[in-house]
């Protein structure tokens, strides 16, 4: 091999080198987290059970969808939930709310519910707490519920809880 081809070799190898190096650099991060654990993502549809043991709340069949923030994808978003209109005990079956990754695989969420008393608006329920999703199909977490006044004064002390819930799972036509 001459000097010129050898020369021409080596200019070759370290532009495509720079263009891997600058190409890997523009490849979104992978699944795993500062602590070389996993990541898993909490948007989607979920099914689970809320439970606040020792308060007049039953145990309650809950479905929540969460989606992210086109900006902010996976760092902060929206959430619908919904519980079965005879639980509520006039409060809407559904709920909406916001949340936002806090930690590795910790998120933090708030959502609100109207309560009515017939055609009677009798304030507000506050739902808050911490998820945790411990696979890519489940998670967990802890829950606050309390009660306001149209006014925003506090009708009921914090009800501390727990909730778990499940990915709902596609399923393929066979």
């Amino acid at each position: 091999m001459t000097v010129k081809r050898k020369v021409l070799a080596l200019v070759v190898v370290s532009v495509l080198g720079a263009a891997g190096i600058t190409v890997s650099a523009a490849l979104p991060a992978s699944d795993r987290g500062q602590d070389g654990g996993p990541v898993y993502s909490l948007e989607g549809a979920w099914y689970g059970i809320t439970d606040f043991p020792g308060t007049p709340i039953p145990p309650t069949p809950t479905m929540d969808t969460f989606t992210s923030n086109a900006q902010r994808h996976g760092v902060e978003g929206t959430f619908l939930c919904t519980i079965p209109a005879e639980i509520a005990g006039g409060q809407t079956p559904s709920g909406h709310g916001n949340w936002v990754r806090i930690a590795t695989n910790t998120y933090a969420f708030t959502a609100l519910r109207v309560r009515m008393d017939g055609a009677t608006f009798l304030g507000w329920a506050k739902f808050w707490g911490t998820i945790t999703p411990v696979s890519d199909d489940e998670l967990t977490g802890t829950i606050n519920a309390q009660f306001f006044a149209p006014d925003g004064t506090p009708a009921s002390p914090p009800l501390p809880g727990t909730l778990e819930r499940h990915r709902i799972d596609i399923t393929f036509e066979q």
